[in-house]
């Protein structure tokens, strides 16, 4: 169990484009050891900015402007880029949106797992093949000594997300973050690999940073929820709360958005274009008002 109080601390992040765009603004959040919390809104509400932020992996001309990221205690922000990656990795771990472009095409799965726990935790090679293949027989796929033979065109969407989950969790991190590890698969396997984070996170009590805009995932796999619109949380509760208690706008217009299977009668109901609008001008003041502050 780790000996500080929140694996997790985001405090006050902005993150901004080289002309001054901010992508978030005065997001803060924390997560507990053993915690699910979901990232939920529309595309490009900042959901995977955020997770990337922490990871340490935003794109090049994505830059941190404010804040602090504190990971386990450490705060990211003072570490060399060295130390940065090497005390990221070692403490969190990544499981992508897309298992087809995040596995290595022209590379075995066997070396995919095997090689980055060799390199950041210095195990054997023996040590690391056991493990993937104890992680990969945990991840229900059958004859893992086969699969660790096999390219990822052999496989199917479903087993390379599970092959991507196992990766994840292979070196125990105490951080998981979740990039939408649904979105491209069809309902049933959807719901057979919620159930799998959720068992394998139970077991070894990581905690998951999961980004979905999906509430009913949401519903299915969080004890608490940040509600984003362009980088900006507009509400952080427990998900019950959420659900029964909703107390922004958005989040109302949010879960009424989402169909409802109990119902298929019931119309869709789209986020309104007046909230929207609002919402957007509520932003630009909050943008104006930090460029004042910041021209002081």
């Amino acid at each position: 169990m780790s000996l500080h109080p929140h694996t997790l601390e985001v405090m006050n992040l902005n993150v901004a484009l080289p002309r001054g765009q901010r992508l978030l603004r005065d997001v803060s959040l924390t997560l507990e050891p053993g915690e699910v919390r979901a990232l939920v809104g529309e595309s490009g509400a900042g959901k995977s900015m955020i997770g990337k932020a922490v990871l340490g992996i935003l794109p090049p001309a994505v830059k941190v402007t404010d804040g602090e990221i504190l990971l386990e205690g450490r705060n990211l922000g003072t570490l060399t880029d060295t130390t940065r990656r090497t005390t990221v990795a070692k403490s969190a771990a990544l499981i992508p949106q897309d298992p087809l472009t995040a596995l290595n095409p022209v590379k075995k799965i066997g070396p995919q797992i095997v090689d980055p726990l060799i390199r950041i935790h210095g195990w054997s090679r023996d040590t690391a093949g056991t493990k993937a293949l104890d992680l990969l027989d945990r991840v229900h796929i059958r004859d893992p000594k086969r699969v660790m033979e096999s390219y990822p065109h052999e496989l199917s969407g479903g087993m390379r997300q599970r092959i991507l989950i196992a990766a994840a969790f292979a070196p125990s991190p105490r951080l998981i973050v979740a990039d939408e590890p649904t979105t491209a698969l069809d309902v049933t396997v959807q719901k057979q690999i919620l159930r799998l984070i959720r068992e394998l996170q139970r077991e070894t009590g990581t905690a998951v940073l999961f980004v979905t805009h999906d509430m009913g995932v949401v519903a299915k796999i969080s004890q608490k929820v940040t509600v984003l619109f362009a980088g900006k949380v507009m509400e952080d509760a427990p998900t019950r709360q959420i659900f029964t208690d909703p107390q922004h706008p958005y989040t109302r217009a949010l879960i009424a958005a989402t169909p409802s299977y109990a119902d298929l009668n019931r119309p869709f109901s789209p986020v309104p274009a007046s909230l929207i609008a609002e919402l957007h001008g509520d932003i630009r003041q909050d943008d104006l008002r930090y460029g004042e502050v910041r021209a002081r």
